[in-house]
């Protein structure tokens, strides 16, 4: 709520009448029931929400990967972009207890080749280590949910996966010329 002006103890720049008339309009908005299908909504930052109808048809906006829905027969998840590449899938079939919500990577040497979204009935390992090479297959989790609820929402963000290096180890022998260790590749997330 806001206070009304006293004459002539506002700034001297300031129409006291215009501005309680102003004043008395944004009181109005804070105060208002919803006349005539319209509904008025004060956010946790102090502005105000103004829309028709009732509060479920107010236009969300979900972050990447975001749960959009828990429901007893399935997931519904807001679209993200792994290296550029959109899951082939929004949606998953939910279980009983806790479910671990991820996403199932594909890639080659060239980069993400394919996502798709799946739920897993206990956690994933992490993306594993491949000697001279790179992983073709990972899952990574982005949230946990039980039957009818968010648990906890891992993952609200497009991501990027690079390959990296995880370790070098030095070979037993080594020829002329060759390299003198093994290298352990694997994919490390980057925002």
């Amino acid at each position: 709520m806001i206070e009304r002006l006293t004459k002539n103890e506002a700034p001297s720049l300031l129409d006291t009448d215009k501005a309680n008339e102003l004043i008395d309009a944004i009181n109005g908005l804070y105060n208002s029931t919803g006349a005539g299908g319209i509904n008025v909504r004060q956010n946790d930052d102090g502005s105000l929400l103004i829309y028709a109808g009732t509060p479920e048809t107010i236009n969300t906006r979900y972050h990447p990967f975001e749960i959009i829905s828990v429901g007893e027969s399935n997931v519904v998840v807001n679209a993200g972009l792994v290296n550029g590449v959109l899951p082939s899938n929004l949606t998953v079939d939910n279980g009983s207890g806790s479910s671990y919500i991820c996403l199932d990577i594909s890639a080659d040497t060239d980069g993400v080749t394919s996502v798709s979204i799946v739920r897993e009935n206990s956690p994933p390992d992490g993306i594993p280590f491949e000697e001279n090479g790179i992983n073709t297959s990972f899952k990574y989790v982005i949230a946990i949910v039980t039957k009818t609820d968010v648990t906890s929402q891992v993952v609200n963000h497009n991501l990027f996966f690079n390959v990296d290096i995880a370790a070098e180890i030095p070979k037993t022998s080594v020829s002329a010329g060759e390299y003198p260790n093994d290298i352990y590749y694997t994919w490390k997330q980057t925002m």
